[in-house]
C-alpha cells in the first residue's frame, strides 16, 4: 500500500515541475526580431550573411579603419551593442585588423554577429610575355621584365594575373607598345591601383644575394671564442638600420678563448653555409654597430676551412653607437666559392676594450 502511495506522489510532483517548465516557457518571448537590417560605414553597405552572422565591409582603398561609426538599422523594439553611431577601431595604428562583436537583444532573444571592416586590395599577381616572368614590386608597384634584345617591343600581348573582380587596362589580351613604360590600372570596388610596367632589352642582372636579414632569410650564426645572441633585440632602430632583431657578440679583454682571441667571431659554416661564388660577386656588405670604433674583419672560407681571406672594414668613429653599413671587397682573384663566413669585432689581440658588436643585413653583391 505504501509503495502506491509513494508512485502516486511521484507522479503528481512529475506533473507539477512539467506545468511549472510549460509556464515558464509561455512566459518567455521568442517573437523579437534579432536581426541586423543594413550595416553602412562610410556610406558603404555591409555584406550581411545571416547563415553565419557575419558582416563584411570593404572601404576604398586608402580609408583610415579607426574610429568609425556605423550606421545600423535593426527592429524599432530590438536593442544593439555596440550601438549604431558608436566610434570603434576596426584596425590598430599598423593596420591589424580587429573583428568586433556585435549584439543585438530584443525581448528573450539574442543573436551576435561578427564585423569585419577592411578597405579594397587588388593585386597584379603575375605578369608574362610569351615565357618570360616579369619581377613584380608590390611595394612600389612597378613591374620590370628583360627580353632578349631585337625583341619588337611595339606589339606585345601579356598574360596578365589579377585579383578576381578587378577590371584591367589594358585589358587582358590587349597587343600594347612598351617602347616607353606602360601603366596598368586596376579598378577594384571603386578603387584603382596603377602599376608602372617597363620592358628592358637585354639580360636580366644578377640580383643581390641576401645571406643575412633576420627575417626571411634566418640562418642560425655559430659561436667561435666567443658568445653569440642570435634573434638579439634590435638596440637602435631610428636609423639606416629599423628591423627588429639582429645578431650580437660579447668580446671581453680577458684574454681568453671565451671571448678575448683574434678569431672570437659569429660564423655561418656546416648546416647553415652559404654559397657565393666570386665570379659573379664582388663584394659583401653587412650592417655593423659597436660601440668601439676601428678595424671589422670579414674571414671567408670554403667548406672544410678552405681557402681563407680576410676581409677588412672601417667602422667609423663619426658614428659610433650608431648602424653603419661596411663594404668587404672580395679578392679579384679569389676563384674558390665562399661557403663560410666569419664576422669579427677585430681590434689588436692585446689592450682593445670589451664590447659588444651587433651585425645585420649581410649581403653579397654583384660585379659591375
Amino acid at each position: 500500500m505504501k509503495t502506491n502511495i509513494y508512485k502516486f506522489i511521484i507522479i503528481l510532483l512529475s506533473v507539477a515541475l512539467f506545468s511549472c517548465e510549460e509556464d515558464a516557457k509561455d512566459s518567455l518571448d521568442f517573437s523579437g526580431d534579432t536581426s541586423i537590417h543594413s550595416f553602412v560605414v562610410n556610406g558603404v553597405e555591409g555584406t550581411i550573411n545571416e547563415e553565419n552572422s557575419t558582416i563584411s565591409v570593404i572601404l576604398p582603398s586608402g580609408s583610415d579603419l579607426t574610429g568609425l561609426s556605423p550606421d545600423i538599422t535593426i527592429a524599432s523594439s530590438a536593442e544593439i551593442t555596440p550601438g549604431s553611431g558608436e566610434s570603434i577601431d576596426f584596425a590598430d595604428a599598423n593596420g591589424n585588423l580587429f573583428d568586433i562583436t556585435y549584439t543585438v537583444t530584443n525581448s528573450d532573444l539574442y543573436q551576435k554577429y561578427t564585423v569585419n571592416v577592411d578597405v579594397a586590395r587588388a593585386k597584379i599577381s603575375s605578369f608574362k610575355i610569351g615565357s618570360v616572368e616579369a619581377t613584380i614590386d608590390e611595394q612600389n608597384k612597378t613591374i620590370v621584365i628583360y627580353l632578349p634584345e631585337g625583341t619588337d617591343v611595339t606589339s606585345l600581348i601579356p598574360i596578365v594575373e589579377y585579383t578576381d573582380g578587378a577590371t584591367l587596362a589594358p585589358e587582358a589580351g590587349a597587343s600594347v607598345d612598351f617602347t616607353n613604360p606602360v601603366t596598368y590600372s586596376l579598378d577594384y570596388l571603386s578603387s584603382v591601383f596603377n602599376y608602372e610596367v617597363t620592358v628592358i632589352l637585354g639580360d636580366e642582372p644578377t640580383p643581390i644575394l641576401v645571406l643575412y636579414n633576420g627575417e626571411d632569410v634566418s640562418p642560425t650564426w655559430e659561436s667561435i671564442a666567443s658568445s653569440v645572441n642570435n634573434g638579439t633585440v634590435n638596440p637602435v632602430t631610428d636609423g639606416i638600420n629599423s628591423t627588429s632583431t639582429c645578431v650580437s657578440l660579447l668580446r671581453t679583454n680577458d684574454g681568453t678563448d671565451a671571448g678575448g682571441r683574434p678569431w672570437t667571431s659569429g660564423v655561418l659554416w656546416n648546416a647553415n653555409q652559404v654559397n657565393v661564388d666570386p665570379a659573379i660577386y664582388g663584394s659583401i656588405t653587412v650592417m655593423i654597430l659597436k660601440d668601439v670604433a676601428g678595424d671589422v674583419q670579414l674571414e671567408i672560407q670554403e667548406a672544410g676551412e678552405l681557402n681563407k681571406d680576410w676581409l677588412h672594414a672601417d667602422y667609423s668613429a663619426d658614428h659610433v653607437g650608431e648602424w653603419q653599413e661596411l663594404t668587404f671587397v672580395i679578392p679579384e682573384n679569389r676563384t674558390a666559392v665562399i661557403n663560410n663566413i666569419l664576422v669579427m669585432p677585430h681590434t689588436p689581440e692585446t689592450g682593445f676594450e670589451t664590447q659588444t658588436m651587433y651585425w645585420d643585413e649581410l649581403k653579397a653583391h654583384p660585379i659591375e
